[in-house]
């Protein structure tokens, strides 16, 4: 069965707030009203900056395009969703967010149709690494928080809202009987960031080993993505 949160009166919780230069930020739950502004900024932001993303030149195919949008609508509404927000002229307001799920081994969720040949060749990227190392397997762990994009609005970028992001997963996991986490972390800037954050890198791909096996990137050596996990004990 695939995993469902209990949505109640208690949600969205916060996980963390703090101050910075006078401005007030908080980390919480994804706001339901908020999730059609999510799926705006991970496609104007993410399908543009991600290294995968970038190199496939996805946001090129209107076919992929609407097909990484399809699939990151169920992922939105199973409710694992991590948002950061800070006011803007008064009104809160969504500036980064880390899209999270729930899956046990041999889960296909989200059961959704891999469509345009770009984002094919992006998800197949992120899928080569785990067929490589098997996260549920390291951590001897059946279920797991798995993520699919972490992404920051540019204007913010600089804020230190990806660390946030990512310390915020251990409670949300906590709360709901959670013991690990995993993702494939893409460019130079992020797998570092996991690092200082905890995160253990299980399997590093570089981008001629993703070309070698019929992908279309081109083959670069030194340039890696990593599949990372980290424990909740």
């Amino acid at each position: 069965m695939p995993f469902t949160r209990i949505w109640d009166e208690s949600c969205p919780r916060v996980w963390d707030k703090w101050e910075a230069n006078g401005q007030e930020w908080v980390v919480q739950d994804l706001d339901p009203k908020d999730d059609e502004e999510a799926l705006e900024i991970l496609v104007e932001h993410l399908c543009s900056d991600e290294l995968l993303c970038s190199l496939s030149k996805l946001t090129e195919d209107n076919e992929s395009v609407e097909g990484i949008r399809k699939f990151w609508i169920p992922c939105i509404a199973q409710r694992m969703c991590l948002g950061c927000y800070t006011w803007v002229d008064g009104k809160k307001t969504l500036v980064a967010l880390n899209l999270c799920i729930v899956m046990s081994a041999g889960d296909t969720f989200p059961n959704v149709e891999i469509t345009g040949e770009k984002w094919k060749n992006v998800y197949k990227g992120m899928e080569y690494v785990e067929t490589k190392r098997d996260p549920h397997k390291y951590l001897e762990l059946s279920t797991l928080l798995h993520a699919f994009g972490l992404v920051v609005k540019r204007e913010y970028r600089g804020c230190k809202l990806g660390a946030k992001l990512l310390a915020a997963r251990e409670p949300l996991c906590k709360l709901l009987g959670v013991k690990g986490t995993t993702t494939v972390f893409s460019g130079p800037a992020s797998p570092i960031l996991a690092a200082r954050c905890g995160f253990v890198c299980i399997y590093k791909a570089s981008l001629k080993e993703l070309a070698d096996s019929g992908l279309d990137y081109p083959p670069e050596p030194n340039t890696y993505i990593k599949l990372m996990v980290k424990r909740y004990d």
